[in-house]
Order: C-alpha cells, then structure tokens, then sequence
C-alpha cells in the first residue's frame, strides 16, 4: 500500500492513478470530502486527511509501503512561509510518527538555499526539517512546471501575446508533471536504504523567447512578448489583489529565476532527465 497526498493537485493525482495502473494498492489522502467517491471508484483506499493535522495524517501514513508527500502553496496565503513551515513540520512528524521509511517528498531546484529564493523557501525549510529530525526521505528536486505556462495561454489565443516575469532569452530548466510522476513513482518502488536527494529536470531548457517560437509554429501567427516587471502581478491575476508577502516572494522567485539563484545544485545528488518536450505539451494544450 503506498499512501499519496495532494490527489487533487497535478502531480498527486498522476502518482495515484499511475501507481493503480501498475496494480499497486494506494490510500489517497484527500482534504475535501468531496473527492472520496471519485478515488474510490478508481480503485484507491481513501483516508481525509489536512496536511496541516500531524494525527490525522500519521494514521493515514500507517503501515505503508510509502508515501508521497508535498506541500501545497497558494499566492492567496497572507503568510505564507510561516504556514508553510508549520505544515512542514507536521509532514515531517507524520512521517516520523508512522516511521514511514520510504517517502518521496516533492521539492524543487533551488531548495539548497536558504535566502533569495521567493517561494522555493517553503521546500528549503522543509529539506532542513527533514534532515534535523533524523528522518530518511528522498528529496525529488523539480525544475520549473511547464504547467505554469498554462494561465498565460489565455492571452496568447485571447490578445496575440505571451505573458512572462522571465527575461526574454533566459533558458532555465523546466520539466513535465508527468515526468516528475513518473520519477516518483520510480523512487517509491524502488527505496533508498537513506536518504537522497534527486534532480530532476526535461530534456532541454527554455527561455520565453523559445516558448514564443514554437507557439507561432503550432497557431501559425506572429506573436509577441508581453514583459512584466516586479509589481505587475494584478496585470496577470486580474484585478485580484495578493497579499503584500506574497508578492514579495513571487518578485523574489523570478529575481532568483532570471539571476540563476534558483537553479539546481548538482552536488551530492542524483540527476535525472525526464521525456516529455514542452512543445509536446504546448501543442496539447493549445489544440484541446
């Protein structure tokens, strides 16, 4: 039995669904009540449980053969490292309350620094939590989501241009969910006897200018680049103000981003390449 939180999110629900397809038993952990039936019927066990709850989720970690583990981050949260740190620490007791020996914790590049990494700081506290209570865990380091290139598609088809806080020609190392699905489900079958750290990143990097490129190939149109500066985000959220630490972080994840603070440490690590190109992906999204 492999326990599998964040079923709701991306990465989540492709861990349960691809560890069910290969005839593994899995517990869904779900937050909402609402998401029980849907697991269910897809053959998981499901237990409710909050990240945030130590209890709860050391008994919904009972007995596992592992688990996947990440810790959900919204722009909304007012303060959000100090939310973040505690539900950190409540995964981290989980795991060492169910002496859960096999877990893969979700991370991303950039999470072997402690300052000037925006929100990347969630998942370096988590790492040190991890490490100062003594318990095993593989740390899967990600490269940035193609995923969060979705949004800005809207006003690609809607305006012609491609919204980014990336400078134009900055390639940074970027990655699909399915292969950060498919590594974790990798590292669950086959455990450590310590613990580790991976790296994870697709087959190439990208800049903006690459991803407007294969856009204007796949819609057949000339586009542009739409530049934000520090500040700009009501201009990509709406007229939705995010709280004042929230945007500072976010400011602060494209500053490391584009000045390759947030980058990968290639020390002491595993590395792994993933499959899927983001134009793949782009040619996906932009035909649904």
């Amino acid at each position: 039995m492999y326990a599998v939180a964040g079923v709701s999110g991306h990465t989540g629900s492709l861990v349960a669904r691809t560890l069910l397809k290969q005839g593994e038993r899995v517990r869904a952990i779900v937050r909402n009540r609402e998401h029980i039936y849907k697991w269910r019927d897809r053959g998981a066990e499901v237990l409710v449980a909050d990240l945030n709850d130590p209890m709860a989720l050391s008994e919904a970690l009972q007995g596992v053969k592992g688990a996947y583990l990440l810790t959900p981050q919204s722009v909304y949260d007012a303060c959000p490292l100090e939310r973040w740190s505690r539900q950190n620490q409540s995964i981290v007791s989980a795991v060492q309350n169910a002496r859960v020996a096999n877990a893969v914790f979700l991370s991303s590049m950039g999470a072997h620094r402690n300052h000037r990494t925006g929100m990347v700081q969630a998942l370096y506290d988590a790492e040190q939590k991890f490490q100062a209570n003594g318990v095993p865990v593989t740390l899967l380091r990600a490269a940035y989501f193609y995923e969060n290139w979705i949004p800005a598609l809207s006003t690609v088809q809607d305006k012609g241009r491609l919204p980014t806080f990336l400078k134009p020609k900055r390639t940074i190392p970027m990655v699909s969910v399915e292969d950060v699905a498919r590594a974790a489900v990798d590292l669950l079958l086959h455990p450590a006897e310590a613990g580790r750290v991976v790296e994870l990143t697709g087959p190439k990097e990208y800049s903006p200018q690459d991803i407007l490129e294969m856009l204007e190939s796949i819609l057949q149109k000339k586009l542009s680049l739409l530049l934000f500066s520090d500040g700009g985000w009501n201009e990509v959220w709406g007229n939705e103000k995010l709280p004042e630490e929230m945007t500072s972080l976010l400011n602060e994840t494209y500053d490391g981003l584009n000045k390759q603070k947030i980058a990968f440490s290639e020390k002491n690590v595993e590395t792994r390449r993933g499959i899927v190109t983001l134009e793949e992906m782009l040619k996906k999204w932009v035909m649904a």
